[in-house]
């Protein structure tokens, strides 16, 4: 009877430890671009359950492993993981955190004017907060990152950027914006594009541009990125 006691006594004790546990194991890995980091992670479950504010979304795991992507913030925030909808035992990881490349109403007060004088679209006073990408047209997409009315990250990709009016500008109203002279960024673009596949860099007062150019399918991409250090 004293063995059978002891043995409820050890499942029990088993149990408990096993209920407070983690079961998901995640971790993040820094990307530095302005717009999204990712969490990797493992657990024995088919899905993994993650919650930023008072949203819950899921991703499916392979072979016990997931991957998913949380954006940068200005401010410290928190997700967290379990592989339960009810979020029971869950894990914490501190979510991604970025410098401003430049505050939101001065952004729009150089920008703005520069943007009604070349025909590009106008942003409104108040920001729509999170990453926003928009389909400028066929031939460009632009793309942001503002939180808590700063400007994280800004992404422009372009076919034909030698060619493309639209594009160059943006490059001309986004550099212009930050306080960078555009003419610095059109020559690294200028580079990029004479150099497809080499990564094109320059920093002017801690924001860096990044500039990549690709020929695929005949077509020639050229992405800029625009991120604080």
């Amino acid at each position: 009877m004293r063995h059978v006691k002891l043995l409820f006594m050890i499942l029990g004790l088993t149990f408990i430890l096993t209920a407070c546990g983690n079961p998901v194991k995640a971790k993040l890995h820094e990307t530095n671009s302005g717009f999204n980091a990712q969490i990797t992670g493992k657990t024995k479950h088919k899905k993994v359950y993650w919650q930023i504010g008072d949203t819950i979304h899921t991703t499916k795991t392979t072979d016990d492993a997931f991957a998913f992507e949380v954006p940068y913030k200005a401010k410290q925030y928190r997700i967290t993981l379990a592989d339960n909808e009810e979020m029971r035992n869950p894990t914490y990881v501190e979510g991604p955190v970025a410098k401003e490349i430049v505050q939101w109403p001065n952004f729009i007060q150089i920008y703005n004017p520069i943007a009604q004088q070349k025909g590009l679209g106008v942003f409104e006073a108040n920001p729509l907060e999170g990453i926003r990408t928009d389909q400028v047209d066929s031939n460009n997409v632009m793309a942001m990152n503002v939180s808590d009315s700063k400007v994280l990250g800004i992404s422009i990709k372009a076919l034909n950027a030698g060619k493309n009016l639209t594009f160059k500008n943006y490059v001309l109203a986004f550099s212009t914006s930050i306080g960078t002279k555009p003419t610095q960024i059109t020559e690294l673009v200028d580079r990029s594009l004479k150099k497809p596949g080499s990564l094109m860099q320059l920093t002017d007062r801690e924001v860096r541009y990044t500039v990549m150019t690709t020929n695929n399918n005949k077509q020639q991409v050229t992405q800029l990125s625009i991120n604080h250090l």
